[in-house]
């Protein structure tokens, strides 16, 4: 059976980054609830002294409100967040964290680079309602963890796509088993070379770990990168029976990885023939 080897991006998917008219979410582990616009996803974490918000989807106060009633849906208070951990700053991924922090006055974390670029390199310059508007309390980088009662957030240094971009590898459960998961903070490689050089080396350095922590959920923060919004649809009506289509295994997970793997290799193609061409 023919299956693509990578996912299709186009401008319509940019554009539904924006999209603020549709929101979904399920509890896709015991502790662990995915909250998902059409092409954005965020994650909170659930911790035995309070909930960890991971990235915020963008800076719309529907996408707040979103958040705060899927919390709420899975039988969670949304008193008990206490962090708020952004991957990069990128405006669709910084998101909506003012609301969240002038409503629960959570700890913020982001790596000292990406708070600098989320500053001084707006995506939208035009548009100031996308820059920055809130801040990062503790910057973390390659080797911390941020924990949280029996949650530990190991946290990676993966710059390519943003300057200080990071990934995370956790632990969640399911059903009393643990499981680590991972989350790869990039997404679609930069449009110079040697940044997309750095992103694949990024991206050999997160497998190294993912191996290491035995790694055997992979988590996406964009939904078109793994069928996102069929994972979450399938997960809201998962039964007892059916499998987690979240774990995938630890040589799963690697294939997974690959996609990001092979956009880099149609990024430097694209770049090269640019080149040529000059």
């Amino acid at each position: 059976m023919k299956r693509l080897d990578k996912p299709v991006i186009t401008m319509d998917t940019i554009k539904a980054m924006e999209d603020m008219s549709f929101f979904t979410h399920s509890l896709i582990f015991d502790d662990l609830l995915i909250i998902a616009q059409r092409e954005t996803n965020c994650f909170v974490l659930k911790s035995t002294e309070g909930l960890i918000i991971i990235d915020a989807i963008w800076p719309k106060v529907e996408v707040f409100n979103a958040i705060i009633t899927a919390i709420i849906d899975v039988g969670w208070n949304p008193d008990d967040i206490k962090k708020l951990i952004l991957t990069h700053g990128h405006v669709d991924h910084t998101g909506c964290g003012k609301w969240i922090v002038d409503a629960y006055h959570p700890k913020t974390y982001l790596s000292e680079r990406d708070d600098i670029f989320w500053r001084d390199q707006p995506v939208k310059k035009n548009r100031p309602e996308t820059w920055k508007d809130y801040s990062i309390d503790v910057y973390i980088k390659e080797g911390d963890t941020v924990v949280l009662g029996d949650k530990t957030i190991f946290v990676y240094s993966t710059p390519g796509h943003t300057p200080g971009g990071l990934s995370f590898i956790f632990n969640v459960k399911e059903d009393g088993n643990e499981h680590m998961a991972a989350l790869w903070g990039g997404s679609n490689p930069p449009e110079k070379i040697a940044d997309t050089v750095l992103y694949m080396k990024s991206l050999d350095h997160f497998l190294d770990m993912a191996e290491s922590k035995k790694v055997d959920v992979a988590l996406s923060n964009h939904t078109s990168l793994d069928i996102g919004l069929e994972r979450i649809a399938y997960s809201k009506k998962r039964t007892s029976y059916m499998p987690n289509i979240y774990i995938i295994g630890k040589e799963g997970f690697r294939k997974y990885c690959q996609l990001f793997r092979n956009l880099c290799y149609e990024r430097l193609e694209k770049l090269s023939e640019r080149v040529n061409d000059i």
